[in-house]
């Protein structure tokens, strides 16, 4: 007969501090310990369950769903435990994507390079990062086909483990509306400061003649300035490769152009914010085709 585990070492068994067992023991999540002779503890398959759950609560997966889940991954049906992880994950994507939704319309009402924008724009990078992942997890599940019991190459332990570094927006096509969260080296805290920077000596903000979802940032004529501009735009465009940045330096000093696709207003005005003067209301605006 197998030898039951010591909460202690069931956690060690599965890899996962014994902190977070004492959560999951207290969040109801664990089965009651057993006795057999003088060992007082879990059957070593719980082990898979244990890591199941901690890889889950990662990615925000609530309780309630931990617990559904809880009983398909013990019934060794893993395809009724998929279907249901499946659901979990779906429903976990929409509150994150409503977050990271609420965390733009924030940046923008904060203005765009203020102290609280980089705050805000700063604290959105979990949320954009834990949905990627869950988004990872939501595609390996829907190419899944495994029965049996759930274990290390299940599509479930696969599916929280996926590796993630692309966000896809909400009603793109396709990639169309992706981020790479990992272009540049992964460093948007540190381009958030570099961007609070710059914003900082934007002299005005113009709309575009060509695009509603367009925005024109004026600068003072300066080549430091112009560098530190291209090299931001250039790492923006290898995060987020469905916008377009052009710098601009003629008589009227230095100016970066800033185009959005149709659907991307909001990305647009939560970073380098909108126009000073809306469009319709913009200097020749009338005699525009």
């Amino acid at each position: 007969m197998t030898a039951l585990l010591y909460l202690a070492e069931l956690a060690d068994r599965a890899g996962v501090p014994a902190a977070r067992m004492r959560d999951f023991d207290d969040a109801g999540l664990l089965p009651a310990a057993r006795r057999d002779g003088d060992r007082y503890g879990y059957h070593p398959d719980e082990a898979t369950v244990v890591r199941l759950f901690d890889d889950a609560d990662r990615l925000g997966i609530p309780t309630a769903d931990l617990t559904d889940l809880a009983a398909g991954w013990r019934s060794g049906d893993c395809q009724a435990a998929q279907d249901t992880l499946a659901h979990a994950v779906t429903r976990r994507t929409t509150v994150v994507q409503d977050q990271i939704t609420a965390q733009l319309r924030d940046a923008m009402q904060a203005g765009a390079g203020r102290d609280r924008w980089a705050q805000v724009t700063g604290d959105s990078l979990p949320a954009f990062e834990q949905a990627a992942c869950l988004q990872a997890a939501s595609k390996v599940l829907a190419g899944a086909d495994h029965t049996g019991p759930c274990g290390p190459e299940c599509a479930c332990t696969t599916a929280l483990t996926a590796p993630a570094a692309t966000y896809q927006f909400p009603g793109g096509d396709g990639d169309a509306l992706s981020c790479d969260l990992a272009a540049a080296g992964g460093d948007a805290q540190q381009r958030i400061g570099a961007w609070q920077q710059v914003l900082a000596q934007v002299q005005a903000r113009e709309p575009l003649p060509d695009t509603t979802t367009g925005l024109a940032l004026r600068f003072p004529l300066d080549g430091d300035l112009a560098a530190i501009l291209a090299r931001l735009a250039a790492a923006e465009y290898r995060c987020c490769s469905f916008g377009s940045y052009t710098l601009v330096i003629d008589g009227d000093g230095l100016t970066l152009q800033v185009r959005m696709p149709d659907g991307a207003a909001d990305q647009l005005a939560a970073v380098p914010g909108t126009p000073d003067t809306p469009a319709w209301e913009a200097p020749g605006a009338n005699d525009r085709p």
